[in-house]
């Protein structure tokens, strides 16, 4: 995803999350991975998150935070943040041992079971549909990554209706 960030005298400036991560990575192989570069362009804030492995250093933790600002500060960023987040992902947290232990995969199996009992499989499934949708207009205006897709929209809407004649 490409992120705006400046309007100079060249132009617009656009940048690559994943080209910024990529580019770190490569300058610094030895360290800690770096999974994400998130631009916060309404604060100017560069954001990277680390994958934290098991047996990972605070020295190491500290050294990859303050290569990933010197990194940035030389690209001309100000306000740099660093997060860390647990190795494993998607897969692991889908794994069948944890999904039994979860109290809402649980819910979640039995409002299933229920709701194609008690509504059919199209009632279930419609059911699902709204929630689905319910949970998207959620997200888009609660989260972050929600906020970004609106200013998306709102841009791609203003350059198309702002670009007409205006005659009739």
């Amino acid at each position: 995803m490409f992120y705006f960030w400046r309007t100079g005298e060249m132009g617009e400036l656009w940048l690559s999350g994943e080209g910024l991560r990529d580019a770190f990575s490569r300058m610094h192989p030895e360290g800690p991975e770096c999974s994400e570069v998130i631009l916060l362009a309404d604060r100017d804030t560069l954001n990277a998150s680390f994958v934290r492995e098991p047996g990972l250093t605070p020295l190491a933790m500290a050294t990859a935070e303050a290569d990933f600002r010197e990194f940035a500060l030389e690209l001309g960023f100000s306000d740099i943040q660093a997060g860390w987040t647990r190795q494993g992902g998607l897969g692991e947290s889908l794994a069948a041992s944890s999904l039994a232990r979860n109290p809402l995969a649980w819910g979640a199996a039995a409002w299933v079971l229920a709701a194609a009992i008690l509504m059919g499989l199209s009632g279930a499934l419609l059911a699902t549909a709204w929630g689905v949708a319910a949970f998207a207009a959620a997200a888009l205006f609660t989260t972050e990554r929600g906020d970004e897709i609106r200013r998306w929209f709102q841009k791609r809407l203003g350059k198309r209706s702002g670009g007409g004649t205006g005659a009739s």
